[in-house]
């Protein structure tokens, strides 16, 4: 509350009416009096014209004309972890390898107990409140016995990572809508299932496994949007496998139009390729991401798994990035703090972190201020039994406000 009559600042005052004072007193009262007198009376004009008309000085922050600038807007970014690693499988030799490797990786996302994580997760977004949430490998696991060796075609659900972290959601009485899609990569393989029966091609009992990989944008109710997109890139990897079928781990990305405290902007979501074992094709991806942002008519906000060491340990792709215009929010709003954010081990049953890049990245392009960014899901969520981790790896809320 402003005080409607201040203590006048007497030494400033008694200075500017130093300036006013006649150099030689003629009688009568003296022009620095009548000045006070003068004074006196407008300051109890003002004062009694602030106490009824509600005048009071503009908010801290406030635009010109007095208008408080409240344009901030909460983001987050979120790997959830597709539940296994992948490499065993591409780098099998022969068939029989080939299907152990999927048989592991099928109880890896058992043992990984998305569930579990889910959980965890929901109590981070419930923890922050983000108004919209950049998700990636937010993975849709279907089955099929028996196998038929073709594919993708499965269509039983074994886990869809969405729908089990949005009953999470909804159980702690949050609303989040998903307000777009990107459907990336869409493989399948055997595996090894003994209540399958045998395949006579191949002499074994197999099921099939199937793997769908999104990226997804929720956005929390209250939160307008409009303009939905999404896309993949022209670069992609492309593995041979035993099968005699190369197999495409195709990437993505996801964005929509938002209106969040008045300010208007486009929020971005993606997940690139990884370093290894074909870097360029990163670097590619990462040169595609930036033009697509870069046609954007309004300000943005790039969320997501760059898969590129802000340390520079890895890739050149986030250099590029920083140099093509855009700005990270970390090092701005934490004075550089380290913050890696990848990666636990494949089952999440490390005790003490093991991250060490920063990959996990907010990035902005317009007039946008960082505020504040904290790391999600940097500590062990529980500490038995395994899974220990929300994902393997750490996500990044952040603060902006657009100015």
């Amino acid at each position: 509350m402003i005080d409607p009559f201040p203590v006048v600042d007497r030494p400033r005052c008694e200075n500017l009416l130093v300036m006013f004072r006649s150099p030689t007193s003629t009688g009568g009262p003296s022009m620095s009096n009548r000045i006070t007198s003068t004074g006196r009376r407008l300051a109890v004009l003002f004062a009694f014209l602030a106490l009824f008309a509600g005048v009071a000085l503009p908010a801290a922050g406030a635009k010109p004309g007095g208008e408080p600038n409240n344009k901030k807007v909460t983001v987050m970014t979120r790997n959830l972890y597709l539940g296994t690693g992948l490499t065993d499988i591409v780098t099998s030799t022969t068939f029989q390898q080939f299907v152990e490797a999927v048989t592991q990786a099928r109880a890896n996302v058992i043992a990984t107990d998305f569930p579990a994580r889910a959980e965890a997760l929901a109590d981070e977004i419930a923890a922050n409140g983000p108004d919209l949430v950049g998700l990636q490998e937010v993975s849709l696991w279907r089955t099929q016995t028996p196998s038929d060796l073709t594919g993708p075609n499965a269509t039983t659900v074994f886990q869809d990572f969405l729908t089990i972290l949005q009953g999470e959601l909804a159980e702690r009485g949050l609303n989040y809508t998903v307000v777009s899609t990107s459907t990336n990569a869409d493989v399948e393989a055997p595996y090894l299932d003994p209540a399958a029966p045998v395949n006579p091609a191949v002499g074994l009992p197999l099921s099939d496994i199937r793997l769908t990989d999104r990226d997804v944008i929720l956005a929390r109710a209250g939160v307008t949007t409009s303009n939905p997109a999404d896309g993949r890139y022209a670069a992609q990897l492309t593995v041979p496998t035993v099968t005699g079928q190369p197999v495409t781990f195709t990437r993505g990305w996801t964005s929509v139009d938002a209106t969040v405290n008045g300010a208007s902007f486009r929020f971005f979501n993606t997940h690139l390729e990884t370093e290894s074992p074909a870097p360029a094709i990163q670097v590619a991806q990462g040169s595609e991401a930036l033009a697509i942002v870069n046609t954007s008519p309004l300000p943005v906000i790039a969320v997501g798994d760059f898969n590129s060491d802000a340390g520079g340990s890895t890739t050149p792709t986030y250099a590029n990035l920083v140099a093509g215009g855009l700005v990270d929010a970390w090092p701005a709003a934490t004075r550089n703090a380290p913050g890696p954010t990848c990666c636990q081990n494949e089952l999440l049953t490390n005790p003490v972190s093991e991250n060490a890049t920063r990959i996990d990245l907010v990035l902005t392009k317009g007039d946008w201020q960082a505020k504040k960014a904290t790391q999600v899901g940097a500590n062990p969520f529980r500490g038995a039994p395994a899974p220990l981790w929300a994902s393997d790896h750490a996500g990044v809320v952040a603060e902006l406000k657009l100015k």
